[in-house]
């Protein structure tokens, strides 16, 4: 009677042929085992995202476009200043026009508010130009940008709302000190 030796340690000729595929496959499972797709990114360009690296005014506004338009309040934060102040124009009970100012953290919740609110928004018409760079304690680089802002309520949730806002805005940018990144630190709205 015969027994049956196994060599341990010495595959099988058809086990060989496979085995460089089997663990070319077993690699590529373990490298994208904790890719998660729908995981918005953090801070920068994502990997199935068209966000981009933050190099200069003209990228943290193409960001900025991005997250209005995908209701990403993530992205939409990684473009704002830790100093960051928003700065608009408002009518008071009497009609007069009031200066108002929102800091960082009130202008981030009342967007995503926005964000929450609205279940499609578009920014057409997107017309950015340089304009002379903002002097002061430090030189800020400026984008003056021209849009047509709407708003819709597509589902019902708000009675159908729409809005639409056509107008114009300053923005000014710096790069941070903590990472280089170029983030806006004033957004001064000039629509009423």
């Amino acid at each position: 009677m015969r027994k049956n030796v196994f060599m341990v340690g010495l595959p099988s000729k058809r086990l060989q042929k496979v085995y460089p595929a089997l663990l070319a496959l077993a690699g590529l499972a373990l490298a994208t085992s904790c890719f998660n797709p729908f995981s918005p990114s953090v801070i920068g360009p994502g990997l199935l995202k068209p966000i981009a690296p933050q190099i200069d005014p003209d990228s943290v506004l193409y960001n900025f476009k991005y997250a209005y338009e995908n209701r990403d309040s993530i992205v939409y934060e990684n473009c704002l200043d830790e100093d960051f102040i928003y700065e608009y124009l408002d009518q008071d009970e009497i009609q007069r026009i009031v200066e108002t100012e929102l800091l960082r953290g009130e202008d981030l919740r009342v967007t995503k508010a926005i964000f929450r609110l609205f279940d499609e928004i578009r920014l057409d018409e997107w017309r950015v130009t340089p304009a002379p760079d903002s002097v002061g304690e430090e030189v800020w680089k400026v984008r003056k940008v021209s849009y047509n802002l709407l708003l819709w309520d597509t589902d019902g949730d708000y009675d159908y709302q729409s809005l639409q806002a056509i107008g114009s805005a300053d923005f000014l940018f710096r790069p941070s000190e903590k990472d280089d990144l170029w983030r806006i630190v004033r957004w001064i709205d000039k629509t009423i």
